[in-house]
């Protein structure tokens, strides 16, 4: 008799270990909402995510490591719209242009991610998800020969991972 019961009880385990391994698991990446927020924002796809737009930069005046009111601005609209779509993290590359020591440079390009970092904490981004880095002068955008090359080159970068 408990023979009987076996086969059709080893079926129904088969039947619903075949079921659990056809759910699908989670998304990754990004939802279309928040694609389109990015979008909206001025971001660009790139190889490591999706990068602010250099037609909408966070630029710093010459030595100077501080937003200015309309940067601030920016950061601040910027933080706000990630956080209404549920990105609680970004990466802030920090940039300078090729003026003075690479040293030197390298420390200003650190304090402006950490400028922005700051100002994006204030809107609610958790300190502990926004990653910053220094670049220096490594990777201009423009020429540094001339004075509206150093301006462009002297920015942040903001990026949010895709995955």
């Amino acid at each position: 008799m408990i023979q009987c019961f076996r086969f059709p009880f080893i079926m129904l385990v088969l039947a619903l270990l075949a079921l659990t391994g056809c759910q699908s698991a989670p998304p990754k990446g990004l939802s279309a909402e928040q694609i389109a927020v990015l979008q909206r924002e001025g971001f660009t796809p790139t190889e490591e995510g999706w990068a602010f737009d250099l037609s909408g930069k966070v630029l710093f005046g010459s030595d100077l490591d501080s937003l200015n009111a309309a940067s601030q601005a920016i950061v601040e609209r910027i933080g706000k719209a990630l956080l209404s779509v549920g990105i609680q993290g970004v990466r802030i590359d920090g940039h300078a242009d090729a003026s003075g020591k690479a040293a030197y440079n390298q420390q200003l390009s650190e304090r402006r991610a950490q400028s922005v970092a700051q100002a994006l904490v204030g809107v609610g981004m958790p300190a502990q998800n926004i990653q910053t880095r220094g670049l220096g002068s490594t990777q201009p955008v423009a020429d540094n020969r001339t004075r509206a090359g150093r301006t462009e080159n002297r920015r942040v970068s903001i990026v949010v991972a895709s995955y």
